[in-house]
């Protein structure tokens, strides 16, 4: 980090972290069709896929604005308090709840899960304790990352990919 190259990988990487965050909230807006797929988010308490794009889009910018307002103001007291009864379950089942129910606000205004728990993890990283929830997620890592690559596993459509390969090889499209 003392170095200059270290400091020019640390900020490109750091501009990508930023730059994902309007990424995935702009990404779903720009789908023209509508599909229909088998995953429950898209149909929320407030379903966005009806409104105007303009009003998409500040719904979206709305909720990850009350994210992080909430998340930087409103999670500080409450990890205080936590941290203060020096029960470490309690900090982490916090940590849990904040993240899951970023997550359900994420699907209740119709967008994807997977955008509200990115942007738990940027709130809890933002806390001023990050170092004990990195401490506390240290001993699940490895089984978290088993998790992560058994579910991208078995969502793989294996005949897709051998129609696809089959086509290409003989001439198709």
């Amino acid at each position: 980090m003392s170095t200059s190259p270290g400091k020019s990988i640390f900020s490109v990487l750091l501009f990508q972290d930023l730059a994902v965050i309007p990424m995935l909230a702009i990404l779903p807006l720009l789908a023209t069709a509508l599909v229909h797929t088998d995953a429950h988010h898209g149909s929320g308490v407030f379903d966005i896929t009806t409104l105007p794009a303009y009003l998409r889009l500040i719904v979206v910018l709305l909720a990850i604005g009350v994210i992080f307002v909430v998340g930087k103001y409103g999670s500080r007291p409450i990890f205080r308090a936590i941290a203060a009864s020096r029960v470490r379950e309690v900090f982490v089942a916090a940590a849990l709840a904040l993240v899951i129910g970023i997550s359900l606000l994420m699907t209740a205004v119709g967008l994807s899960p997977a955008l509200g728990t990115f942007l738990a993890g940027v709130v809890l990283a933002d806390s001023e304790y990050r170092h004990e929830h990195e401490s506390d997620i240290e001993p699940f890592k490895g089984l978290l990352l088993g998790i992560f690559f058994i579910y991208i596993g078995a969502s793989l459509n294996f005949s897709l990919i051998d129609e696809k390969r089959s086509g290409d090889r003989y001439g198709g499209t």
